[in-house]
């Protein structure tokens, strides 16, 4: 049985042999390299990917709103690009201009400013700004002129200051502030919002009372329109001369309320064409 065993077993049949168990081991292993090196790829790949950079945010203006303030030097402001004399001007504010208020310099000698209008931030010497006057009724003191002949509104509480506007007899002021000894008053008239000072003691407040003796001349040589209201319907043509009784003031001080002594009759006429009696 062995010799047969052994007779039929060719050459072919070994050289068979030898190559399945030379290359059998090499496959298998190259195939378990590979399935590992994929799986491990699979893992790694979110790392190794080159981020995606993206672009830059646009550039904004993170500067907060400040609060509004109002310039009271009468030369106005100039506008500097650093809270420093020798830094260069990059702006102006005229007096009484509104302006945003961002910050004060740490020695609070500077106070840095938005121009709305510009878009202009810069620095102004600290002193010249004022917050803005809100008017509420409910809270905000009012006084009335009592000067017989009118009022003049200054920038700065000096009989020898710029004068801003007249201010008609009971011409309503919103008041924002007394001088030092109260002798001056810093008031806002409410319909321009013009702001300025008037001598306190021809102010109070409490409203005039109707009928209280003022009486004013029609100053026209050709007659003067009595209307309704201020630029309303005339009611008729009054001769120049004619006495008039004061008995209220427009707002702005443009207009007068008054009683046509000789007649009774009342209406509105221009405080310009009239003269004090």
């Amino acid at each position: 049985m062995a010799s047969r065993l052994r007779e039929s077993t060719s050459p072919w049949t070994w050289v068979a042999s030898f190559v399945l168990a030379t290359t059998l081991p090499m496959t298998a292993s190259f195939i378990l390299v590979r399935l590992g090196l994929q799986h491990w790829y699979q893992a790694m790949a979110p790392r190794l990917e080159t981020p995606t950079l993206q672009p830059n945010p646009p550039q904004t203006d993170v500067i907060p709103a400040g609060q509004p303030v109002q310039v009271t030097e009468p030369q106005g402001l100039l506008v500097r690009a650093q809270p420093d004399v020798n830094s260069r001007v990059v702006g102006t504010v005229a007096y009484q201009q509104t302006v945003e208020r961002l910050e004060v310099s740490p020695d609070r000698q500077w106070e840095q400013v938005r121009l709305p209008a510009q878009q202009v931030i810069g620095w102004v010497r600290a002193g010249y700004l004022q917050p803005l006057a809100t008017h509420t009724p409910a809270a905000t003191p009012n006084l009335w002129v009592t000067a017989k002949d009118g009022l003049i509104l200054r920038r700065e509480p000096s009989t020898s200051a710029p004068v801003v506007t007249g201010l008609a007899y009971a011409q309503e002021l919103i008041l924002l502030t007394y001088n030092a000894d109260q002798s001056w008053a810093q008031v806002q008239v409410p319909a321009t919002g013009t702001i300025g000072w008037v001598k306190a003691e021809y102010t109070r407040a409490t409203p005039p009372t109707e009928r209280e003796g003022r009486q004013v001349a029609v100053n026209a040589a050709t007659g003067l329109l009595l209307r309704e209201a201020p630029n309303g319907t005339p009611l008729t043509t009054l001769p120049d001369k004619e006495t008039l009784l004061v008995l209220d003031a427009s707002a702005d001080g443009q207009w007068l309320k008054v009683m046509v002594v000789r007649t009774q009759q009342e209406g509105w006429v221009k405080s310009d064409y009239t003269r004090p009696l």
